[in-house]
């Protein structure tokens, strides 16, 4: 039996939508047709475990519905947010292209673009911690099947992460990036753990 990461699915935000905050993000029509086919390719699901935004809730629920199970919410898989909330309330991707870009350009990984965003340092940390958890958790699901639902910059660390682990440096900060741009997990994107 397995453990499951998975990608939520399409979202608004990934089409290019205007987004309000991070957390309320819903899935897209299309993301809503993934969510359903994702359903019907998996293997029984015994547990889910969501981050605290809604696209991963949505995503799971055709699986959450069909073998009538709770969810867990898990505090540390949350997407990657750099920038500041507040200041991306109402934009796009278009229209956070030029903050996306200075972000990068500083390639510091204890930066944080103001009080309500997350340094690198930060998003590290929280993913350390849930490898940590998956480690526990990998005896738990010898015989059965967990679904984990997060997003593409959480999921791209951790993988990274998984496959070798190091310490935080500039260079896993710059590493990250070419990684996420040259090859992006992809929604409803699964690994098995």
């Amino acid at each position: 039996m397995s453990i499951f990461l998975i990608r939520h699915a399409e979202s608004e935000a990934n089409i290019n939508g205007k987004t309000r905050s991070h957390a309320s993000i819903a899935l897209s029509e299309n993301g809503l047709i993934q969510a359903q086919t994702l359903c019907s390719i998996l293997p029984k699901i015994d547990h889910v475990i969501v981050s605290k935004y809604i696209r991963t809730q949505q995503t799971a629920s055709p699986i959450i519905e069909k073998y009538h199970l709770n969810f867990e919410v898990d505090e540390h898989l949350h997407e990657f947010s750099y920038l500041s909330e507040r200041k991306c309330a109402n934009t796009n991707l278009n229209d956070r292209k030029e903050w996306v870009s200075a972000y990068w350009n500083k390639m510091d990984f204890q930066y944080k673009d103001a009080d309500d965003a997350e340094s690198f340092e930060d998003l590290y940390l929280r993913v350390q911690a849930f490898n940590e958890k998956l480690n526990a958790l990998k005896e738990n699901y010898s015989e059965k099947n967990l679904a984990i639902f997060s997003h593409g910059q959480f999921l791209q660390l951790l993988i990274m992460l998984i496959r070798k682990p190091r310490p935080l440096t500039k260079e896993l900060m710059r590493e990250f990036r070419l990684d996420l741009l040259r090859h992006p997990i992809k929604n409803t994107e699964v690994f098995t753990y």
